[in-house]
């Protein structure tokens, strides 16, 4: 029987086939040093592989974004630094300021440097990097926001409401001025309203009202919250400021009329408690609690003049309502008003000018009336407060209460009315634009930054080197402020800190990423060599075959000729 000739020959192409495919397998893998170059190969290693790359590009990237953030905190803290300078120089020249030798226009020459300090302080306040605040950055706590929506939609136009009714002023809309409040505590007030007062006329322009939320208790929502109480307080400033010469209140163009603004802005909410708890304290001392008002003028800082401040306006309440004028104070603020919005000058709108034009009241000018209000009068006015028990009933003492006539007796809660709705004033309201949130890896993993804020002398009316008392109160201030940088240095301190472990750990998460990749990809280079070597040799001897084969030239009768075919 005859066989098929050529079919070790055609097995054998196939085989050189199956060796060269072979061959540019390895080749492919020894090139790329990768041992799945075609996703076919081991579909369920390739889908591993692209999902942790893509992983590590994304961890990449976060790597950068963290160490951008490095470079923010050390801006940050390099800022504070030179914060920290300031308040030291400043520190010096308020010690400097007390110097009982130093005469006034040395001590003139230490303030014009001190407000240059306090002015490069605003602007460090400002500074960003690459367009992004440095200072103040982050998402707002859940209590701020809660402050701010109490502020901006009750307590502003509750505020304004009560103060047009009890004073008869108006709101300047022209006027803007930044609301702020700090999460933090920056010493020493509550909350304060800054001016920008202009001492050739008088006139003042409202910068800023602040308020610092460690000062007030939760909740800050109406009507649980008496921070309205102190809202209306700052109001009263703000508004006054747009109503009268605020610059120049009293008209003799020296006197700042502090006790007249104060008294004012606690006269609106009341201040009986605080009276009445001196009082308890001093053994009923009216002479001292009364002349704690001083001439009037001093940087304020203690109860004691506030205290005073409230009960000399509440005295000139009264004398003005004796003197046939119903209204009482409101009478004055409204002339007041009259003359700045006519224009006829402080001299001639302030409080000397308003005693002038009204002798039934009984005085010669503002320090006629200071020094009635500290003597004997006052003194028995006071008195007899405490005495008929009026500064310790359930009413405040405020303008519109039972103790001045009022009908109802409004407490700590009631004093101030709720309200609803958009204030008339033109502030300018912080933004919350979101927490600074460090991406920690590629799975998304995040955590906020600490917020970090820089430290401001803004009421440089109050604190300045003007005088010794006000050099006092502005070491006094500048040793808070001191304890506040630290404070603030210490959360950059804080970021860094947790930057640098993070990026650690980062770094760490990259590298076993590599080597998770190298591991499921990568060729096993020493393996793959001896098989590229193995079917390289196979791949050779098949194709010497076939090119030996290609020369044979045998006819079918050659190869069959001499055989006996079908014999045994």
């Amino acid at each position: 029987m005859l066989s098929p000739v050529n079919n070790d020959l055609t097995g054998l192409v196939f085989e050189t086939h199956r060796n060269k495919v072979e061959l540019n397998d390895s080749l492919s893998k020894l090139s790329t040093g990768k041992r799945i170059v075609n996703p076919g190969e081991d579909s369920g290693a390739h889908s591993q592989v692209a999902k942790i790359g893509s992983k590590h590009k994304r961890d990449l990237a976060n790597l950068q974004n963290l160490q951008n953030l490095v470079s923010y905190s050390q801006t940050q803290d390099g800022i504070l630094a030179q914060v920290g300078e300031i308040l030291h120089r400043m520190n010096e020249l308020a010690t400097r300021a007390l110097d009982v030798t130093t005469s006034d226009g040395d001590r003139e020459n230490y303030n014009k440097e001190f407000l240059e300090l306090a002015e490069q302080l605003e602007e460090l306040e400002s500074e960003t990097f690459n367009g992004v605040n440095l200072f103040g950055a982050g998402a707002f706590s859940a209590d701020k926001k809660q402050f701010i929506e109490s502020l901006t939609t009750h307590w502003l136009k509750a505020s304004e409401e009560q103060i047009i009714q009890d004073y008869g002023w108006t709101v300047d809309p022209s006027d803007s001025w930044n609301l702020i409040v700090n999460e933090k505590d920056t010493g020493g007030y509550a909350a304060f309203v800054m001016t920008s007062q202009n001492p050739a006329n008088g006139t003042a322009d409202v910068i800023e009202m602040q308020f610092d939320l460690p000062d007030f208790s939760a909740p800050h929502t109406q009507p649980a919250s008496t921070a309205d109480r102190v809202v209306a307080h700052e109001m009263v400033h703000a508004m006054q400021a747009q109503n009268s010469y605020y610059g120049d209140i009293v008209g003799d163009g020296a006197s700042s009329g502090k006790w007249f603004k104060e008294g004012l802005a606690e006269f609106i909410h009341g201040a009986d408690a605080s009276a009445a708890s001196i009082l308890a304290s001093n053994g009923d001392d009216y002479a001292a609690l009364n002349g704690a008002i001083g001439t009037g003028n001093e940087t304020w800082s203690t109860g004691e003049q506030y205290a005073s401040g409230y009960l000399a306006v509440k005295y000139l309440h009264s004398k003005i309502q004796a003197a046939g004028f119903g209204d009482g104070i409101k009478h004055m603020t409204q002339w007041m008003k009259n003359g700045f919005d006519t224009g006829q000058g402080a001299a001639n709108s302030g409080i000397d000018a308003y005693f002038t034009a009204h002798g039934g009241i009984g005085y010669a000018g503002n320090n006629a009336f200071l020094t009635d209000f500290k003597g004997a009068a006052g003194q028995a006015f006071v008195q007899n407060l405490n005495d008929t028990g009026l500064l310790g009933n359930a009413d405040t003492g405020s303008i519109r209460g039972s103790d001045e006539g009022g009908g109802t007796a409004l407490g700590a809660q009631a004093v101030i009315g709720d309200a609803t709705g958009t204030a008339q004033s033109a502030y300018v309201e912080e933004q919350d634009t979101g927490s600074l949130t460090a991406l920690i890896d590629g799975a998304g993993l995040t955590y906020d930054l600490q917020s970090v804020d820089t430290i401001t002398i803004s009421d440089v009316a109050t604190y300045n080197l003007d005088s010794i008392s006000s050099a006092v109160a502005t070491l006094g201030e500048l040793e808070l402020l001191l304890e506040n940088l630290a404070d603030e240095r210490s959360y950059t301190g804080a970021n860094l800190s947790r930057l640098e472990k993070e990026i650690d750990n980062l770094n760490g998460k990259i590298t076993q990423g590599e080597l998770a990749v190298s591991r499921i990809e990568d060729t096993d280079v020493a393996l793959e060599s001896n098989r590229f070597a193995t079917r390289q040799v196979r791949m050779q001897s098949s194709i010497a075959i076939l090119a030996q084969a290609q020369k044979l030239n045998i006819g079918i009768q050659d190869l069959i000729r001499g055989i006996m075919i079908g014999q045994s």
